[in-house]
């Protein structure tokens, strides 16, 4: 094979290893939803929209498999061979990525799945933190971050419909959720409840059965778990239910016109109302200009107590990090 514009022969063996590792059945394909997760934990993540015009253009076997030549131009498609040497490093350690074969027709063809360990314990600590006071779940909450029990502790479709409930109050009747002495069909029908009440508050679950819940998919059940957190965070978000967000107004706007924004534009406002107070570069979104981690460390000291509230102590952040070199 030759050598592709841009990469040595010693590269592309490089990058066919890396390849072969995330290729665990070896037919010599990944799936086209991984890539994404890849980038991700590779520290190169991209809007979702753009990876998803990266996979369309570059995807031509028209079953959402991506081969090892589409992998090299996607390489090639990279800022740099800077980006790319790192990428490769990334992907050799693997640092943070679980790999799963795939069950459904389509993965049986070959291809596999990858989620990240930081996504799961950060969503188990949440859900443990939603969850710990409600009776009804104490047959699985707490779970164990270190493990794989989210997995299983959302195969009865309780904890399920308790997170929606959690972001969006009210939205299922508790009466209707099957709790004791549990049945397959019984456990059918709090799954599908969850899915259907899942749909209804805005979430996408599309190619997302109640049986893959029952079997804890991991990369279905993060998925549907990360849109039910996100609704919930983001509901608060509105200047009907947070009157301090008025102070985001601009000079000519109007309060009509700042109601007109989504919760992603007001999230993005604020965080740039506190880096301007702070006198940093503002941040155009929450993907490449954050990853790394500078904007944070400003926000967080922005918004840190200065101890000037009877009650609440000062917290002082710790800004030694931003003196790091982010290679």
């Amino acid at each position: 094979m030759a050598s592709p514009a841009h990469f040595s022969e010693e590269e592309v063996a490089e990058l066919q290893e890396a390849f072969s590792k995330v290729d665990i059945s070896g037919n010599g394909f990944i799936h086209a939803n991984d890539l994404t997760d890849v980038l991700k934990a590779a520290n190169l993540p991209l809007p979702g929209y753009k990876a998803r015009e990266l996979i369309q253009n570059l995807t031509t076997t028209g079953d959402g498999r991506i081969s090892f030549d589409e992998f090299i131009s996607i390489f090639q498609n990279l800022k740099s061979d800077d980006v790319a040497k790192s990428f490769r490093k990334q992907i050799n350690k693997k640092e943070g990525i679980c790999a799963i074969g795939g069950t459904s027709e389509q993965s049986s063809a070959g291809t596999q799945h990858s989620y990240s360990e930081e996504e799961k314990y950060a969503f188990v600590n949440w859900i443990n933190k939603a969850l710990e006071r409600d009776p009804d779940c104490k047959h699985v909450v707490p779970m164990n971050p270190e493990t794989d029990d989210l997995f299983q502790a959302v195969g009865d479709g309780i904890v399920l419909c308790k997170m929606i409930n959690f972001s969006v109050p009210d939205t299922i009747d508790e009466r209707t959720i099957n709790k004791k002495k549990l049945t397959p069909f019984t456990i059918q029908e709090n799954l599908n409840l969850a899915l259907n009440s899942a749909s209804a508050i805005g979430c996408h679950v599309v190619n997302i059965g109640a049986e893959d819940l029952k079997e804890g998919k991991p990369y279905l059940v993060l998925g549907l778990l990360w849109q039910v957190i996100k609704i919930g965070l983001f509901a608060d978000i509105e200047i009907s239910r947070n009157e301090a967000l008025i102070a985001l107004l601009r000079e000519g706007e109007s309060l009509e016109d700042l109601m007109k924004l989504s919760p992603e534009e007001l999230l993005l406002r604020w965080a740039n109302y506190h880096l301007e107070n702070a006198g940093c570069n503002k941040v155009n979104n929450f993907s490449t200009d954050i990853k790394d981690s500078r904007a944070y460390y400003h926000l967080l000291d922005q918004v840190a107590p200065k101890g000037d509230e009877e009650g609440i102590p000062a917290i002082t952040i710790d800004m030694s990090g931003l003196r790091v070199r982010w290679d």
